[in-house]
């Protein structure tokens, strides 16, 4: 497989496969994982009495802001997968006096439900265009690939939704069997599997753990979307170039 010049904002890299991050990146963090975490931390505190204080200590915990909406983008709820997220609240519960196997027990019963729900159309908002940037790359021979920390029922649920899950030739997801980002494993994989260098490979994430994964792997680009988890600060700290969406990567000739 030969690699093209692709060019992200205004930097251009030899590639022929582009990783794209899901929440964040492809749709809006923020309508989907800021309510959930409220409805989650609601329904704990309910069911364990413990009231505000606790609901705040969860906040801080997976590193939610709820006066902001805003989620931290280098915290649990930004960057883990839903398995690690339980072991964070109920840690959380623990801190506040909650036994231990309970607190297990109401971690998995009361905030995994509701963080892996299927998604509901009106949480599925995509950041700018996404069919067009992803057919041209694909036009030009560049295999296109999703890696997230999501489970794989919501993910392709939402690819569907967006009308986009044939453009991938690889869905790697927090609930497969293997390494889960941000792993630079993920991206070795992703070579392997493909059968191409991870040098010939770019990735585009919101969060400097996506960011720090690429540069561990040796991918030949990282590529950082402001808008979502992480700030531009944080992003830039990390990545090789900063854009606003997935529009701004194409093949060089036609950009």
């Amino acid at each position: 497989m030969r690699p093209i010049q692709i060019k992200a904002g205004e930097v251009t890299a030899k590639a022929c496969c582009v990783v794209y991050d899901k929440d964040g990146t492809l749709v809006d963090f923020h309508s989907v994982w800021g309510p959930r975490i409220v409805r989650s931390a609601n329904a704990l505190a309910a069911a364990t009495g413990l009231g505000d204080d606790f609901v705040r200590h969860l906040y801080r915990a997976v590193g939610y802001d709820a006066s902001t909406n805003h989620t931290s983008g280098q915290g649990p709820l930004a960057t883990a997968p839903l398995d690690q997220l339980v072991i964070v609240a109920a840690t959380a519960m623990f801190q506040s006096g909650i036994t231990w196997d309970k607190a297990l027990e109401l971690s998995s019963t009361c905030l995994l439900p509701l963080m892996a729900a299927q998604p509901e159309a009106k949480e599925i908002s995509p950041r700018g265009n996404l069919l067009s940037p992803l057919r041209e790359l694909q036009q030009h021979g560049c295999r296109l690939v999703v890696a997230t920390t999501d489970n794989r029922d919501s993910t392709d649920l939402m690819l569907g939704h967006l009308g986009i899950q044939d453009c991938f030739k690889q869905v790697i997801c927090g609930d497969d069997a293997g390494p889960i980002k941000p792993d630079p494993e993920v991206l070795l994989l992703i070579a392997r599997t493909q059968q191409i260098p991870v040098s010939q490979l770019i990735m585009v994430g919101d969060t400097v753990s996506d960011m720090v994964m690429s540069r561990r792997a040796g991918a030949a680009l990282s590529v950082g979307i402001t808008g979502g988890a992480g700030t531009d600060d944080e992003l830039a700290a990390h990545a090789d170039v900063l854009i606003d969406d997935i529009s701004q990567i194409r093949p060089a000739s036609t950009s």
